[in-house]
């Protein structure tokens, strides 16, 4: 394993490999096999090395010094290596000690800020130490010092206090200055003891938490960062251990800033527009630096500072004049003193969540009483531009663009700082640019906590998303899924202390894992670990499908010769599992308590009414806890009878509690008593047999059960999936009287050895629970609207089923009872499937993590397990024995059965959700044509006319072509579909031609255009299609129609017109771009239409369309052009010539140009 690193580190500069070899592999002990071997290897001696995983305790830094100190490198260790914590938990660990030791100067130790942390530091130590000894009121009272304590610290005193630090270190000017003190002068050498963080830039090697990783670096030294976002993971190598599980850390962190950091929407687009009208900004933020200067000096149309700015003005005075933004918004009362939530959700599209039968808010202006009323309504506003949906697209837009100039601006802020830097300064971040960037429009704290993220993340969405390295469009512009452009809704708040406006808060989600996961693949190595790394979920795990699209050749693949020396090591690692018997033992429930309970107590009448009565009384009706509990009694007989094991890890959803809830703990104890007598066991009794492990003092606990294994006892475990599922170790020493099975020749050590026996209750509350009962905590939504969006994103779900369970979750949430019925829906898919086996395999992985082994291993399985989940889905990975018994069993009882139409259906929900992105991408194309948005609309027509239809092995050579194509089941040329608007509602697509709308070559008459004297060479020589070739990947319907048709109407057009008219097209100014396809360059305008029928300009609303538009451009006339017609029809003028319709220029019906109506366009000078 350790040599496949290697080939990963030497043949990729950055990318992604995966590592999903079976636990107790020795995963993590190769990779520190690696980095002591390679740590001064010259091809790694300038790379900074990270050792990343989900919880601190599970980080191998001491394991990492004894592989130094076995090599007689200690000294190394500590030169180079470095773990870093949360400031606070340092604090706890530490300063006590220095305080103690007087390594603190008087100086600060008589500060109030140091007073304060260190009487919380004292007071939460001595008490932890108590909380163990302590039980029913006395352990609540300190519980709830305890965590005052530890909020205190965390939230406010070790910030205090760090910032009396950073005044001390002031005098000290550059960062290497305060370094030099801090390691040198006793006064403030304690602070590197206290934050050894302000160490990092010296250290080579790192471990952390993932959370850690994520969260700001705080050195003291220096600005804090975050690690994945800073030049100093550039180049590094980055090993995440538990990766697939690091997802589900890094969405918590997501989940809290986005709530933390939400926004009063209008508010911040008043206080932009007000600074735009008011502020007159200093020069060094309007004049161009160097840099930007020489940037203008290439690109003729891009905008200086000044330019940019005054843009603004321009974007926000539209949206201000259009929804009368003088006046205050508030929501109109209903009459009946509903105070009830309101909300809109924005993902792809605006959803509205309000209370009763409403479905939209319209906006009334009332002039009188100077106010825009917000009304509620189950009308659309009559307005096209009315609404409140209209209100927020348009604000959003001023932001977006705000948001983006304000990045250019930042950019060009620190070019003027880093051109102005003499030597020895401290640097100047992009963070402090943006910063100060924002603070000049007046915006508040809490303003620029919101925009600074949002800012920054644009520095993050890399260059190379717009341009490929020759410079031509990149397809990753295309990517408009969730863990790209993220989600966002809209809070509809009244409050007394607003009562003359209502606010509507903004909480926006814009990140997600896989996002973070890509930027660092496209900067750094990243080597992701764990038994379940390759596992496709995406629920449980990234989404694999995702990256390695957007990766492509980065995503890498571990060559032919690896894989083999891999699995030839596994085989020998488990040769000798033959030795042990791997029994395997499905666990039912009957429905019938006292079936059961006669089974648990040999038919014993007496214990049967008595144990019924207890049933009945602590379950009252939950069916389902009181199956799980039975089936805990059940497993826990059969070990209390089996002499042969002495160990047995019970794993369940919920933890037990004592004397309450739905796993009593003292209940189960009472079943062991009365089996234990029943069957005259000596020397047990059940509060000593059972073992509960919760994350309370979880170490202490675990060093508890260890040591009494390891002396002998027999000892029935209970814990959650949650708890000890994934990652933990819980070998212990094996007893001197023991009798164990080697399965392998591998070093023994401590003679430590594995869990006799397991029990897999079947894992539940895969999904965020929506209990209309219970109601929903605002993390827990948050959660599932990602949850959904992943399903959504894959397909698995349709959108249509997909938006109605979150907009349950949000009635949930905000109290309301009214659902959808499609809550199953989402349990039917293979990302759950997929997360339960992950749940499981990492769960079995408990009882794997040794090679010794009792002669027999156990494992009691909840029979749902294997009638409900299809285990054969990971029989041809490399599975530990324990588990391959089980999906060999599983494939006996499994009920599913393998659903073609299921697949189809997955590839229509994946075609329509690609559908509303593709419109998305073109309405944001033609909101500001830039010379970018130019240059990818003239390139997206050039592959749409070469490829409206895609092979997969185009594919398979560009993964990112799925951004634009969608896969269809077979090799096609056509499909139907529908739609609900101009494609910005529900597109449905079909691959059976049963919808009412198609696409295909007949539909633009390409046969037909192919029959144009000169076109079908013309297309040849341009390499355009001159067919449909049948293929698995063909363009969305809006690519189809607001794309190709058009590029398709305007090369045929050009060339008629150019060949047969004797005329001259020219293409649009950048200024008037798509205004028009063509001009002649004399005041006319042409636009070519594939229409079936002439669709006559007759309607006056699009006759004014064109009219503005020849206005816009200072036209003359406009021509609009159909390209062929079956039938005769005159040429028609209309608004004192000023609009020309010529119905063709080609006769289907007659196979020829059409000479006569272009004769008379010439006679009639329409084109001069």
């Amino acid at each position: 394993m350790k040599q496949a690193i290697v080939n990963f580190c030497k043949s990729m500069d950055t990318g992604l490999f995966l590592l999903d070899m079976p636990t107790g592999f020795g995963k993590t002990y190769s990779v520190l096999d690696f980095m002591v071997d390679n740590y001064d290897a010259p091809e790694f001696k300038d790379k900074k090395i990270f050792f990343v995983t989900t919880l601190k305790k599970n980080l191998p830094d001491k394991e990492l010094r004894e592989h130094f100190a076995r090599r007689g490198k200690a000294d190394d260790y500590d030169k180079y290596c470095l773990r870093i914590e949360a400031n606070a938990d340092m604090v706890v660990q530490k300063l006590d000690e220095l305080y103690r030791a007087r390594k603190i100067p008087p100086t600060i130790t008589m500060k109030q800020e140091f007073k304060d942390l260190h009487g919380s530091v004292k007071l939460l130590n001595e008490y932890r130490d108590k909380k163990r000894e302590l039980k029913g009121n006395s352990k609540d009272i300190i519980n709830v010092l305890c965590k005052s304590a530890e909020d205190a610290i965390r939230k406010q005193q070790e910030g205090a206090f760090r910032k009396v630090i950073e005044s001390e270190l002031k005098q000290f000017r550059t960062p290497k200055e305060k370094l030099k003190n801090i390691a040198n002068n006793p006064d403030y050498h304690w602070i590197g003891e206290l934050y050894p963080a302000v160490y990092t830039r010296e250290k080579r090697i790192f471990f952390m938490s993932m959370d850690k990783f994520f969260l700001g670096n705080t050195t003291i030294i220096e600005p804090t960062y975050s690690f994945y976002n800073n030049d100093i993971t550039k180049n590094a190598i980055i090993f995440i251990d538990e990766f697939d599980a690091t997802r589900d850390r890094l969405l918590n962190q997501i989940i809290a800033r986005g709530l933390e950091n939400h926004i009063d929407y209008l508010g911040l687009f008043h206080r932009v527009y007000a600074s735009l009208k008011t502020r007159d900004f200093p020069a060094e933020l309007t004049t161009a630096s160097k840099l930007q200067q020489a940037y203008l000096d290439e690109h003729k149309n891009a905008k200086n500072p000044m330019e940019i700015i005054e843009g603004f003005g321009g974007v926000f005075d539209e949206t201000y004049d259009r929804f009368a933004m003088q006046y205050s918004f508030k929501t109109e009362e209903d009459g009946k003193g509903d105070r009830s939530r309101n909300f809109i959700f924005n993902d792809l599209q605006f959803h509205s969540v309000f209370e009763g039968e409403n479905a939209f808010i319209d906006i009334d202006t009332d002039m009188k009483a100077k106010q825009n009323w917000l009304c509620f309504t189950k009308r659309r506003p009559a307005e096209k531009d009315g609404g409140v949906l209209s209100l927020l697209a348009s604000v959003k837009g001023c932001l977006t663009y705000f948001q983006n100039g304000a990045r250019n601006l930042s950019f060009n802020y620190k070019h003027h700082k880093d051109e102005d830097k003499r030597p020895g300064d401290d640097d100047y971040t992009f963070e402090n640019a943006i910063e100060s960037v924002l603070t000049e429009f007046h915006l508040s704290r809490e303003q620029i906590r919101y925009l600074k993220p949002i800012v920054m993340g644009g520095q993050v969405k890399s260059k190379k998303d717009k341009k490929d390295s020759n410079g031509k469009m990149s397809l990753k512009y295309f990517d408009r899924s969730v863990y790209n452009r993220g989600f966002r809704y809209y809070d509809f708040i009244d409050d007394p202390n607003h009562s003359m406006r209502s606010e509507i808060q903004l909480f926006d989600f814009q990140d997600s894992p896989e996002r973070i996961l890509l930027h660092l693949s496209e900067k750094a190595q990243i080597i992701g670990i764990s038994a379940t790394a390759t596992l496709d979920t995406v629920i449980g795990n990234y989404d694999l499908e995702y990256l390695q699209r957007m990766l492509q050749d980065k995503f890498y693949v571990m060559p032919e010769v690896d894989k083999c020396r891999l699995q030839e090591s596994f085989r020998t690692f488990v040769a000798n599992y033959d030795k042990v018997n791997i029994h395997v033992e499905p666990v039912c429930y009957s429905t019938d308590d006292t079936a059961e309970l006669a089974e648990i107590f040999n038919g014993n009448e007496a214990l049967i009414k008595k144990y019924a009565e207890k049933l009945s009384i602590s379950f009252e009706r939950v069916e389902y806890a009181k199956n799980n509990f039975i089936r805990v009694v059940k497993v826990m007989k059969a070990f209390v009878l089996n002499d042969s094991v002495k160990s047995f890890l019970c794993l369940n959803n919920k933890l037990p509690q004592e004397n309450k809830g739905l796993f009593d703990i003292k209940l189960l104890e009472e079943f062991a008593d009365a089996i234990i007598k029943l069957y005259g066991i000596k020397g047990l009794k059940g509060k000593d047999l059972l073992y509960s492990i919760n994350s309370e003092d979880y170490d202490a606990k675990r060093a508890e059960f260890i040591q009494r294994l390891s002396k002998g006892e027999k000892l029935f475990v209970i814990s959650s999936y949650n708890t000890v599922g994934a990652g933990q170790n819980l070998q212990y020493k094996a007893p001197g009287n023991a009798t164990i099975v080697a399965v392998n020749d591998y070093d023994r050590g401590d003679m430590e050895k594995d869990f006799d026996c397991i029990y897999l209750e079947k894992p539940t509350n895969l999904l965020v629970n929506v209990d209309s009962k219970k109601g929903i905590e605002a993390e827990n939504l948050i959660r599932f609207v990602y949850q959904m969006e992943f399903l959504m994103e894959r397909g698995e779900v349709s959108r249509k089923d997909g938006i109605a369970v979150i907009k349950d979750a949000f009635i949930c949430f905000s109290g309301g009872y009214t659902f959808s019925g499609k809550k199953g829906e989402p349990y039917k898919t293979d990302s759950v499937n997929n997360y339960a086996l992950r749940t499981l395999i990492q769960a079995v992985g408990r009882i794997c993590r040794t090679g010794l082994k009792n002669p027999d291993i156990y494992i009691y399985v909840d029979n749902t397990i294997l009638t409900d989940y299809d285990l054969s889905i990971v029989e041809q990975r490399m599975l530990n024995p324990e588990f391959a018994e089980l999906v060999k069993v599983g494939k006996i009882y499994y009920n599913g059965q393998a659903n073609e139409n299921l697949d189809i259906a997955v590839m229509e929900n994946r075609a329509g959700t690609l559908a509303l992105k593709a419109m998305q991408i073109i309405n944001e194309l033609k909101r500001n044509w830039t010379d970018d948005s130019i240059d990818y609309w003239k390139a997206l027509r050039e592959l749409c006319l070469m490829r409206p239809t895609l092979s997969r092995k185009n594919v398979e050579q560009n993964s990112q072509y799925q951004l634009v194509y969608m896969c269809a089941p077979g090799e096609i040329t056509a499909y139907s579909y529908e739609q609900e608007g101009d494609y910005n509602k529900n597109i449905n697509i079909k691959f059976d031609g049963s919808l009412p709308q198609k696409m295909s070559e007949d539909e633009v008459h390409l046969k037909e255009i192919m029959q144009i004297p000169g076109v079908k060479a013309l297309f040849e020589k341009h390499g355009y299609a001159t067919s449909f070739v049948p293929n698995e990947f063909i363009l969305t319907p809006p690519m189809f129609n607001n794309i190709y048709k058009g590029a398709l109407g305007e090369v045929v057009g050009k060339y008629i017109l150019e060949q047969y008219a004797g005329v001259t097209l020219q293409e649009m100014p950048p200024e008037f771009f798509e205004l028009f396809d063509y001009t002649l360059g004399n005041g006319v305008y042409v636009d070519f239409k594939l229409w079936k029928e002439t669709m006559l300009i007759s309607a006056e609303e699009e006759k004014k369309n064109v009219l503005e538009k020849l206005d816009k451009c200072g036209g003359k006339r406009t021509v609009i052009i159909n390209i062929m017609l079956d039938h005769n029809m005159q040429i028609t003028s209309s608004d004192s010539g000023r609009i020309i319709e010529i119905p063709y220029l080609y006769r289907l019906d007659r196979k020829e140009i059409g000479t006569e109506i272009i004769a008379k366009i010439n006679r009639e000078g329409y084109l001069q």
